[in-house]
C-alpha cells in the first residue's frame, strides 16, 4: 500500500484522523523520529504552502548528549494538517512528541539533588518531573493519538548503554498496551541490519507480541516510514468477517447445519484473531471445519477491518444435503426430475391453501378459492320485467379452521413410589423444554407419538354426518351470505 492509501485507511478508523504518539524512554531519539517522519513522509503530502511552512515551524528541535530536551508534550503541528488522500477524501495529520520516561543517566530531571517540580497542562500545582513524564506519556497516548509508536533504542546511537533502557522499556509497554491503542515498537539503532540489533529486535517481538521495525531514526527513508504506518495499520483490531460461500449453500436456511457449523467457525475464529495482523491464520481455523474442503482469503478491507473469505464446500455435500432435502435417494438424473415433478405439485396445491393457513394460524380461520371456474351456459332472463343475461359460475373455495384438540394420558403405575418416581422423570425433562418431554418413554413407547395417538383417534372417531353438516352450513353462510348461526351439539 502506498503512503496515501495507508493514511486513508487509518482516518477511516478515526473519524479521518491520524494522530501519531511517539513515547518511549527520554533520549531515545522520539524528537528526531517525529522530525524526520514528518519530513520524508508528510511534507510532501501537503498541498497548501501555507500549511506546509506551518508544519515546517512546529518541528521539535534535536540536539546530542545527555540532557533531556523536551520539557512537555509537542503537538506537531497544533491543531493538525490536512492531507488530501484521494480527491474527495482528506485526513487530519498530527504528530505528538512525549517527554518520555527517565532512566537514570540522563541529566536535566533534578535541581540541587532533588526532583524537578515542573507545570503541567494536566494540574493546577506543580507537581515532580518523573511523574510528569509519566502522566504526560499516558496522555499522549490515551487522549491525543489513533495509534501509537514507541521508540526505544539498543544503546548504539545515543549516548547510553542498553541497560539504562531496558530498565523503563516493561513499564511503557505495559502503560501503552493498558490503553487498547493499536502500537508499534521503533528500535533505533546506528547499525540497525546487524546481527546485535536483530536478536535484540527478535527479543522483543517475542517477549511483547508487538512488530519491532529496525532502522536509524536520523536517517530513516520514506519506505522506512511508510512501512512503520503499515505496520501500525495491521495492529488495528478485526472488525469482522465476510463469507463467500457457493450459491447453493447460501440458499440453505441460517439453521441448516453447514451454515451453524460454519458460523461456529467463525466465531473461533474471531475468539481467537484480534487484530488484522493475524488474518491469514483464519483461514487454517476455518480449514478444521468438517464440511470445508479449501479456504481462500478474497480481500482486506483495511478501512473497517472486514476480511472476505471464499470457501468451498466438499463436492460429496451437495447431493446429500440435496437427498435430505427432498426425503428420498437420488441416484440419477431421472430420480431428480421425478422427485422435482412431485414437488413442484405440491408446490402448486400449497401455493392454493397456503395463504389460508397462515390466516388460520393468525386469527384461527382462513379461507382460499380456486383460480379455476365451473361457468355454466349464459341464459336470457327476466328482471322487474327487463331482460337481462344470466351467467351462472362457482369455483371450490377451502375453510381452513384452527381447532385446539386436547389429549389426557393417564397411566396407572401401581405404587406411589412409582408414580414419584415416574412425575420427577417427566418435571426433568419438562423443564428442560417441551421436546425433551415428547421423547420421554413409557411403556416402551415415547410420549410424542402416546399423545399423538390420542388426538389422531379423536379426529378419525368424527361422525360422516357431522362431517357433511358442517360443509353444508359453511356452504350456506358463504353462499346466502348469513350472519346467524344456531348450533346445536350433542
Amino acid at each position: 500500500m502506498d503512503t496515501l492509501e495507508i493514511l486513508n485507511s487509518i482516518g477511516e478508523r478515526n473519524n479521518g484522523e491520524v494522530f501519531l504518539g511517539v513515547v518511549g524512554p527520554v533520549r531515545v531519539g522520539k524528537s528526531s523520529f517525529v522530525k524526520r517522519f514528518m519530513e520524508v513522509l508528510i511534507l510532501d503530502n501537503i498541498d497548501n504552502e501555507e500549511e506546509k511552512k506551518r508544519v515546517i515551524d512546529s518541528l521539535p528541535q534535536i540536539g546530542e548528549g545527555k540532557t533531556i530536551m523536551t520539557m512537555e508534550p509537542k503537538f506537531v503541528p497544533m491543531n493538525g494538517v490536512e492531507v488530501k488522500v484521494f480527491d474527495s477524501t482528506s485526513v487530519k495529520v498530527r504528530m505528538i512528541d512525549s517527554v518520555g520516561y527517565i532512566i537514570d543517566n540522563s541529566n536535566g530531571y533534578l535541581e540541587d539533588g532533588k526532583m524537578r517540580m515542573v507545570k503541567t497542562p494536566w494540574f493546577s500545582d506543580n507537581i515532580p518531573f518523573d511523574e510528569a513524564s509519566r502522566v504526560g506519556t499516558l496522555k499522549v497516548i490515551k487522549d491525543h493519538s489513533t495509534l501509537g509508536m514507541v521508540v526505544l533504542s539498543d544503546g548504539s546511537c545515543t549516548g547510553f548503554d542498553r541497560s539504562d533502557y531496558e530498565k523503563v522499556e516493561k513499564n511503557i509497554i505495559e502503560d501503552v498496551k493498558a490503553t487498547a491503542k493499536p502500537f508499534v515498537i521503533i528500535l533505533n539503532s546506528n547499525t540497525p541490519h546487524s546481527d546485535m540489533t536483530m536478536k535484540i529486535k527478535e527479543e522483543l517481538e517475542l517477549k511483547y507480541n508487538v512488530p519491532v521495525i529496525s532502522l536509524d531514526v536520523n536517517n530513516m527513508t520514506k519506505e522506512e516510514a511508510n512501512m512503520i504506518l503499515e505496520e501500525s495499520l495491521s495492529q488495528y483490531p478485526l472488525s469482522g468477517v465476510e463469507l463467500e460461500l457457493p450459491v447453493w449453500v447460501s440458499s440453505l436456511d441460517d439453521s441448516h447445519y453447514i451454515k451453524s457449523s460454519l458460523k461456529d467457525s467463525i466465531d473461533k475464529a474471531m475468539s481467537e484473531i484480534k487484530i488484522m495482523k493475524d488474518v491469514d491464520n483464519i483461514n487454517e481455523i476455518i480449514k478444521e471445519n468438517e464440511y470445508v474442503d479449501d479456504v481462500e482469503i478474497t480481500n482486506i478491507d483495511t478501512n473497517h477491518g472486514v476480511v472476505t473469505i471464499k470457501v468451498s464446500i466438499k463436492d460429496e455435500l451437495y447431493n446429500k444435503v440435496l437427498e435430505e432435502l427432498v426425503g428420498s435417494d437420488i441416484h440419477d438424473r431421472g430420480q431428480l426430475i421425478k422427485v422435482l415433478s412431485e414437488f413442484s405439485r405440491m408446490k402448486k396445491d400449497y401455493a392454493l391453501i397456503g395463504n389460508a393457513l397462515e390466516m388460520a394460524n393468525s386469527t384461527g380461520y382462513g379461507f382460499a378459492s380456486s383460480n379455476r371456474m365451473n361457468i355454466c351456459e349464459p341464459k336470457l332472463s327476466k328482471v322487474q320485467g327487463r331482460h337481462a343475461i344470466k351467467v351462472k359460475a362457482s369455483t371450490c373455495c377451502y375453510h381452513v379452521i384452527k381447532v385446539e384438540v386436547g389429549a389426557n394420558f393417564e397411566p396407572v403405575l401401581g405404587s406411589k413410589e412409582q408414580a414419584d418416581y415416574f412425575l420427577d422423570y417427566l418435571m426433568n425433562a419438562y423443564e428442560k423444554g417441551e421436546e425433551a418431554m415428547l421423547e420421554c418413554e413409557l411403556f416402551g413407547r415415547k410420549f410424542k407419538d402416546i399423545l399423538q395417538e390420542a388426538v389422531s383417534s379423536k379426529l378419525n372417531n368424527l361422525p360422516e354426518q357431522v362431517k357433511i353438516k358442517l360443509q353444508q352450513i359453511i356452504k350456506t353462510i358463504s353462499n346466502k351470505g348469513k350472519g346467524n348461526l344456531i348450533a346445536f351439539v350433542f
